[in-house]
């Protein structure tokens, strides 16, 4: 992208702002914001808002060792859910769909799905907290988990391929942003 596409603009804030804004309507007891590059901007950008910033220092590692930072900072919870920064047509209504869903299953493990793809949020129990923290940056990441626990997870179908739209380059942001 050529610039942080957390702080590119989207709606009347940014992406990141969009992205927790859901978040935060949605029926989470805390929300945790891990930043790495440029984490002060972001920080600044997030405000005043309701939610806990972590510092993830290696982040330059991937994803994984952000979700890593990002569950060693939960306080005692029944559960989790890991989110990605880049996908801000996630609603805070789609959130809770799978949270209800999640509640009402005996499965470990709740992933939207759109037409038999998995999407985010994805929620875990927190026994699988160590299972994640124990993976290293040669595995396939929380994947793996998927793959290795699939008799647990409840799929939750959704009507929307907004559980799958994320942003990863200049393509991907304008025609999100001809779409909003």
């Amino acid at each position: 992208m050529g610039e942080p596409k957390q702080l590119l603009p989207f709606r009347e804030s940014t992406i990141v702002e969009t992205v927790v804004d859901s978040m935060l309507g949605a029926k989470f007891n805390e929300v945790i914001v891990v930043v790495g590059h440029r984490a002060a901007e972001i920080e600044t950008q997030l405000g005043t808002r309701p939610l806990q910033t972590v510092f993830n220092p290696d982040y330059r590692d991937g994803m994984l060792t952000s979700a890593q930072a990002g569950i060693r900072a939960c306080k005692e919870s029944d559960a989790f859910a890991l989110m990605l920064v880049d996908q801000p047509f996630i609603t805070s209504d789609l959130i809770n769909r799978v949270i209800e869903a999640y509640q009402r299953t005996e499965k470990g493990i709740a992933v939207p799905s759109y037409n038999y793809k998995r999407g985010h949020p994805v929620i875990f129990a927190q026994k699988y907290a160590s299972d994640i923290l124990a993976l290293g940056t040669e595995s396939d990441g929380v994947r793996s988990l998927l793959k290795k626990y699939g008799d647990d997870i409840h799929y939750v179908a959704v009507d929307t391929d907004d559980v799958l739209r994320d942003i990863d380059d200049r393509e991907d942001y304008e025609r999100a942003l001809k779409e909003i």
